[in-house]
């Protein structure tokens, strides 16, 4: 290798070419990885401040189970417990937060040419715990998944877009 690049004759030209791209091709792509982890990583945080919200905005139906020792979501409706839950509007909080707008089935964040991300398959699920429970350690919990689909800049509209699924999790206990 020494022998090749310290030849005049100019046959080391090729190799420097290569390696000026394959230098280039990697340069392209880790500043697209973090790109794509920039992205990911603010859509999580996002969508924990949202879960995060849901499992506050349902302080009023924990009430009642906190002040007999755990975060239940009940209320008593005639002679009887029931659940009582608030889901929240998980989309919307995602909106203000992120900028997204509704479009179709997705919430899309818009650039000047196509989207920079979007989001579809929004799921909330709450586990509320037992009313009366033995096990007073256990709380009120909100766990939210959505699908984020990013197109990707390196490849010219060749390659699929990222998808992945997001998952994050809130649970409302009580302070005191």
């Amino acid at each position: 290798m020494r022998e090749i690049l310290k030849d005049k004759r100019g046959d080391s030209t090729p190799v420097i070419l290569v390696l000026v791209l394959a230098l280039l091709f990697l340069f392209c792509a880790m500043s697209e990885f973090f790109r794509l982890l920039i992205i990911t990583q603010g859509v999580r945080d996002g969508l924990q401040q949202a879960v995060i919200r849901v499992a506050i905005s349902n302080y009023d139906e924990t009430y009642r189970g906190v002040r007999e020792g755990y975060s239940g979501g009940y209320r008593l409706l005639g002679e009887q417990w029931v659940e009582d839950m608030d889901y929240g509007d998980v989309y919307y909080y995602l909106d203000n937060l992120l900028g997204t707008k509704r479009n179709g089935n997705y919430h899309v964040k818009e650039q000047e040419k196509g989207y920079e991300y979007r989001l579809s398959d929004l799921h909330v699920e709450i586990t509320n715990t037992e009313l009366a429970p033995e096990n007073t350690f256990e709380n009120f919990e909100a766990d939210v998944r959505l699908t984020i689909e990013i197109p990707l800049s390196f490849g010219w509209e060749m390659v699929p877009p990222l998808m992945m699924e997001l998952r994050t999790r809130a649970t409302y206990m009580p302070k005191f």
